[in-house]
Order: C-alpha cells, then sequence, then structure tokens
C-alpha cells in the first residue's frame, strides 16, 4: 500500500470536514476530483473509509485508524523535508516546545537564548499550556517535545517519556500588596478569603484542591480563568488570593504590586518531565535542544 502526500492530506480535508464540498476548498479540489481520489483510496485498501449518510461523510473504523497514521505519516513527511533542505541551507530547523508558562519562560528561555547562540541556523518555537493541552499539542504534531509539571497519567499512547528535569519549582500564595490579610496568616485566615483560580479540571486546580481537602479545607473560589496573567491581575486590583509558582511571581513581587504569603502548609514543589511523541522520529533540532536541557534519564 503506497500513498502520496496529495492524497493523505485529501483524506484528512474529508475526515476533519465531514462533507466533500467542505473538503473540497481545504484541499484545493473540485468535489469530483476529490471524491474519486477517496474511492481510490479505498480500492487500494479493499474497504471503505467513509460511511455515507445524509448528514455527510463518517468515518469507518479503518478510517480512523488510518487518520491516527495518516497525521503522523505527514508530520514526518515535513521533518524530512525540513531537515533534508536545511542540508541545502535552504531552511532553518525548527525547535517546537510546549511547557507550563512557569518552566518556559525560566528553565526554557534560559536554554533556548544559550542554544539559539550556540546554533544560529536553529528557530525556536513555543507554546504555553497545562499538561492536558501540552500531551494534546504532543499528539496532534503541534510541538516535538514537551515539558510537564507531573507524570501524564499511565504515559500517553502517544507520548514517551525522556526523564525528569533537573528543575524544580514551588506554588505558594500570594495577594495584591495593599491586602490587609497578615504575613504569615494561619490556614483559617487563609481560607476565610476568596479566591482566583484555574478553571476546574486543569492541573493546578486540582493539585490545590487536593492540597487542601488534605488540610480539611475548601477554598471559596470566587474568580476563574484558564490564562495566568489575568490570574496575576486579578489577584493585584482585589482582595483576592491566588495560589502560583513562585518564579512566575517575582517580577510582581519585586515591582511591588503583589506580595507573597508565609503559609507553609500551602507551599509545595513540583517537578516536571519531558516527552516526546511515541511514533515517528524525532527531528534534528529538538534533539539539539535536548543536549542544553537538564534531564535525569529513567
Amino acid at each position: 500500500m503506497d500513498f502520496d502526500e496529495r492524497e493523505l492530506k485529501a483524506f484528512l480535508a474529508v475526515a476533519e470536514c465531514g462533507s466533500l464540498g467542505r473538503a473540497s476548498r481545504q484541499a484545493n479540489l473540485t468535489q469530483p476530483a476529490l471524491s474519486r481520489l477517496i474511492h481510490r483510496m479505498e480500492e487500494r485498501l479493499q474497504q471503505p473509509l467513509f460511511d455515507r449518510t445524509t448528514r455527510g461523510m463518517v468515518l469507518t473504523d479503518p478510517g480512523v485508524l488510518l487518520q491516527r497514521h495518516a497525521r503522523h505519516l505527514l508530520a514526518d513527511m515535513h521533518t524530512l523535508r525540513d531537515e533534508l533542505a536545511a542540508f541545502r541551507g535552504l531552511r532553518r530547523g525548527v525547535v517546537r516546545i510546549g511547557a507550563t508558562a512557569a518552566v518556559m519562560r525560566t528553565l526554557v528561555a534560559t536554554h533556548a537564548g544559550q542554544m539559539l547562540a550556540d546554533n544560529p541556523d536553529l528557530a525556536f518555537e513555543a507554546i504555553e499550556d497545562v499538561d492536558s493541552g501540552l500531551v494534546r499539542a504532543l499528539e496532534q504534531r503541534q510541538i516535538d517535545l514537551a515539558i510537564t509539571s507531573g507524570r501524564v497519567e499511565q504515559d500517553a499512547a502517544d507520548a514517551q517519556c525522556l526523564g525528569r528535569c533537573d528543575h524544580a519549582d514551588m506554588f505558594a500564595v500570594f495577594c495584591a500588596a495593599d491586602n490587609p490579610i497578615a504575613a504569615s496568616p494561619d490556614l483559617g485566615s487563609v481560607f476565610a478569603h476568596g479566591w482566583v483560580m484555574p478553571e476546574a479540571g486543569l492541573t493546578p486546580r486540582i493539585r490545590f484542591e487536593t492540597l487542601a481537602a488534605q488540610l480539611g479545607h475548601q477554598a471559596r473560589v470566587v474568580a476563574r480563568t484558564s490564562s495566568v496573567e489575568t490570574m496575576i491581575a486579578i489577584a493585584g486590583a482585589s482582595q483576592l488570593l491566588c495560589w502560583l509558582p513562585v518564579p512566575l511571581l517575582e517580577p510582581y513581587v519585586a515591582s511591588g504590586r503583589l506580595r507573597q504569603l508565609s503559609v507553609p502548609a500551602l507551599e509545595t514543589w513540583r517537578q516536571f518531565w519531558v516527552y516526546r511523541r511515541r511514533a515517528g522520529v524525532l527531528p534534528d533540532a529538538a534533539q539539539r535542544f535536548l543536549r542544553y536541557l537538564p534531564i535525569v534519564p529513567l
């Protein structure tokens, strides 16, 4: 069986759009030409890739299987093309990294700067997200390396752990500089305040709620946002408390906008883990970045 890049792109367009009409515009093909192409692929495989319904095109089980592998095949084709072009000096290699905000702005930024200074032929692309978003970006080929704030549960099917970063940071409680709460408040005072927190289900929120429950408390969450910057802005402009990584808040504390409270029971360290896709080739640019990143192998 052999499919060329044009066929795989057309197949994915139909799978994602759910109809030949919408997919034809995305694939830059006429609808009859796209239909013939899909039929040829099905004849070659000797099984249907789509169920044709009145509501559009729905993937069959073989179609779902091909969809998963088609994305990997196209990504590997692009990687190979870029690396061959790099040999001819036509294009720089691109390091595509995803990480949580705190580690992106400290560990990753430091080592990316060193790598770019030593390797002017490389470019760098970064995505900040929570752990679940990073794993999804890795599996969808948006990034080549993900640095998560914890081990991915049972290691995601398409993610392979390379090791633990030789780096850790601490979560602590912060408030606006003019918040009247004591510098070293007791837990009763802390949990009497309202909080600004990430959305429910996100890793930092789950970690905080687990810790609070172990202490016999529950936070009164008044404001919710998936944006770290928005959390900081709300805490700085209100009487709400927030729970965030110390390195991320250091500039705001130094500028006098926020202050860190001394609440030892709510201070917890976290480690970081590096993941790559289990399938396919790790691009040369990503391999070069790993030489700069301090990793403790498994």
